[in-house]
């Protein structure tokens, strides 16, 4: 079988990904095919069997080449706080689907940490809960990792930790997650410092009301960051490093950010 070939603006882009996990699936099928499947018997379900198996194989490659990575200088948006916006990168980490931006990411310059992190894939676990980690705009559809529309629009982004009780339990492998607020609820660097006020302005963003969330996986920071990832199964993510600071010192924070991908039911 021929290999699967898609122009990348970083390595291992979610297009490669698609296509490898396309040649499983159309492999899996047409192996049940032969197997278990009752209307395989004939020649013409063989035939219809096949093609199911091709064109979801073709829309999945489809839907994830479109993705590239982009980044470019660009002011942080005017709907941030003065505040906020001093503390952002002046440049855009950019989603593209095709020539247009789905999703754009301005990091803060540095992260304040709670204390000097091991190593830059243990760092998450130094940030304070509440901490700005950037600012978000969403151009087009995206759903969060609970599976909710996120509507179009400028965001906050805040480090939040998942709760540890009963309704969250073993939903997701890592606790943490960008916890993503209107821009217009959130104007002050440290206006939002307790959990309960950034999940409550999250959820105004969102149908249900429950607060709009990204899934962080820490990671490991090999490799040409920032680039296109696919951190688990289903799971396709833009892996981002930051500056952190504690006890004068500087450590990086790698994480993935997942954009498309959703928690355990």
């Amino acid at each position: 079988m021929a290999r699967c070939q898609f122009a990348e603006t970083y390595p291992r882009s979610a297009g490669i990904r698609a296509c490898e996990w396309s040649r499983r699936l159309a492999a899996s099928i047409l192996n049940k095919m032969g197997r278990d499947a009752p209307f395989a018997r004939s020649r013409r379900g063989r035939l219809r069997y096949a093609i199911v198996a091709l064109v979801l194989a073709a829309a999945a490659v489809a839907s994830a080449a479109d993705y590239t990575l982009q980044i470019g200088q660009k002011a942080p948006p005017k709907e941030t706080g003065e505040s906020i916006r001093a503390v952002l990168q002046p440049k855009a980490i950019q989603l593209m689907n095709g020539d247009k931006a789905a999703l754009e990411i301005w990091l803060r310059q540095e992260i304040p940490l709670k204390s000097k992190p091991a190593s830059p894939k243990e760092a998450l676990g130094a940030v304070g809960e509440t901490t700005l980690m950037g600012v978000v705009a969403i151009q087009e559809s995206l759903q969060d990792y609970k599976g909710n529309d996120i509507p179009k629009g400028t965001y906050t982004a805040r480090l939040g930790l998942q709760p540890q009780d009963g309704d969250h339990l073993g939903t997701a492998e890592f606790p943490y997650f960008l916890v993503l607020i209107p821009a217009d609820s959130d104007k002050e660097l440290g206006g939002i410092d307790k959990f309960r006020p950034m999940v409550k302005a999250s959820g105004k963003a969102i149908a249900s009301g429950h607060p709009a969330v990204l899934s962080l996986r820490p990671a490991d920071p090999g490799g040409k960051i920032p680039r296109l990832d696919e951190p688990a199964p289903e799971h396709n993510a833009i892996r981002l490093e930051v500056p952190g600071a504690a006890e004068g010192t500087k450590s990086p924070i790698v994480f993935d950010v997942v954009y498309r991908g959703k928690g355990h039911a």
